[in-house]
């Protein structure tokens, strides 16, 4: 509800972005309210809503964390970029899950052509 208040949100569309970021980063349900003032705190100091980061972190929470990257980091690294772009947040959500994909199949040897 929180989150809903703060982000100018509907409360279901708060409920999964929420659900997504702490599924993706394997946290507890005691964790949820240390996300939403990680949320928060960007949003006071950044042009990023808080809506539009729970959005572009709920795509690419999963790979994010998969990839090694923290929590903090992704949200920075969102923010730039949303910044910066002013692209959607899915967009930039997206764009991110399609980064660490493609890392992820680098480092296996997935996307390395050996004739080149």
């Amino acid at each position: 509800m929180i989150l809903s208040k703060v982000g100018a949100m509907d409360s279901a569309s708060a409920t999964d972005r929420l659900t997504s970021a702490m599924n993706g980063y394997k946290l507890s349900v005691a964790d949820a309210s240390g996300i939403v003032d990680k949320l928060t705190a960007v949003d006071m100091a950044a042009a990023v809503s808080t809506n539009e980061l729970a959005e572009a972190l709920s795509h690419t929470a999963s790979s994010a964390y998969l990839a090694g990257v923290h929590i903090n980091k992704i949200l920075s690294y969102i923010t730039v970029v949303e910044e910066t772009t002013r692209k959607s947040a899915s967009v930039v959500g997206e764009s991110f899950k399609t980064i660490f994909a493609r890392m992820g199949k680098v480092t296996n040897g997935d996307a390395v052509d050996d004739n080149i």
